[in-house]
């Protein structure tokens, strides 16, 4: 009987600890899909955290809070690199390489690499004599983008899509004489979000918060849980059309002012439309009137979302945390000849994360 039990114990203790390692949707069944996306975000001057937008994927970003004293932004300081590396080299965090496997301290540092101290030649531009002088790079200062990597998910109960960030990866980008570049991703760093916190950029632990403007698409997105295209067929085209979620009309980028659509006016947004397109002849300068038919659209004709997103840095947690506010189904706008003119979001759906 005593066997019985310790055998019990030990396996039920097991099962606790084996199930608090789980993500947070495995403890939640509301969560009822959740999907894993990448992206990279490049550091703006003296390393403030701030990304800059991407040729593609990203559109537009813009700083919401920035605290100088508190993240120790002083002339070149490098405040956010130096802060990870350093909680990296202390472990303080776990790090795993790019193929899962955690790793030592020795590897982590191999990986980063060490200060290094080279001779470069330099030439007088008067005289034109030359001189040497040491050059030291520190391994730090080229970190000059990371990779991010979240999940989305769906929340049934609250009828909204969240995000939340697992993890980060630093990227040095080193500058050659030529003008070329080399990029090295080094390894990945564990830096789980609470999903339960309600973060907000007025928080006295949010030293830093970033507004960014994507339009992306969710086809290559890494499947977790539940199905995708269903999840955000019902998110953004069928509960809008039979008006079983709130949306809101396209004013301008952001939603912020839009006022609330009913379901007549987002089907009437759906439904076919007849457009009439005025261009100039490039070499008479004559006005030219076409019409372009556009037909109804379906779910399938959404290529891309536009999502806007919050971004904080929690110093209380030394987290990175995002937050979804609106996504909205993008149209194509296409030109006479079918060429792509832009994409323009039909309306929103805000998030109640």
């Amino acid at each position: 009987m005593k066997k019985f039990l310790l055998l019990f114990t030990f396996l039920f203790s097991s099962f606790i600890t084996i199930y608090s390692q789980k993500p947070f949707y495995h403890k939640n069944k509301a969560i009822s899909w959740v999907g894993e996306t990448e992206f990279t975000y490049y550091l703006e001057n003296y390393d403030r955290l701030n990304f800059e937008p991407t040729i593609k994927m990203q559109e537009e970003t813009r700083t919401i809070k920035l605290d100088p004293f508190a993240t120790c932004e002083f002339g070149t300081e490098t405040y956010f690199t130096n802060f990870i590396v350093n909680e990296i080299l202390e472990n303080r965090r776990k790090v795993f390489s790019l193929k899962g496997k955690p790793m030592t301290n020795s590897q982590i540092q191999n990986a980063i690499g060490t200060v290094s101290n080279d001779t470069a030649t330099v030439i007088d531009p008067i005289t034109k004599e030359e001189s040497y002088v040491v050059v030291q790079t520190d391994p730090k200062f080229q970190i000059k983008a990371f990779k991010v990597r979240q999940w989305w998910y769906y929340d049934n109960e609250k009828e909204s899509l969240g995000s939340t960030v697992r993890a980060i990866a630093p990227i040095l980008i080193d500058e050659r004489e030529d003008g070329s570049t080399t990029r090295k991703t080094l390894f990945w760093v564990e830096m789980i979000q609470d999903t339960k916190k309600d973060y907000d950029y007025n928080d006295r632990g949010v030293i830093w918060a970033k507004e960014t403007l994507s339009t992306l698409s969710f086809d290559k997105v890494k499947r977790v849980k539940g199905r995708t295209n269903k999840t955000l067929k019902n998110l953004v085209y069928k509960d809008p059309k039979k008006g079983n979620i709130r949306a809101l009309e396209n004013d301008g980028w952001y939603p912020y002012c839009a006022e609330p659509i009913d379901k007549e006016e987002v089907n009437k947004l759906l439904s076919a439309t007849i457009d009439t397109l005025i261009t100039y002849d490039p070499e008479t300068y004559q006005q030219e009137i076409s019409i372009v038919k556009n037909s109804k659209l379906n779910f399938k004709d959404f290529d891309f979302m536009r999502v806007l997103q919050h971004w904080y840095f929690d110093k209380s947690t030394n987290t990175l945390a995002s937050k979804v506010i609106s996504i909205g189904p993008l149209k194509d706008v296409k030109d006479e000849k079918g060429n792509l003119k832009y994409r323009r979001a039909l309306y929103y759906i805000m998030s109640a994360q």
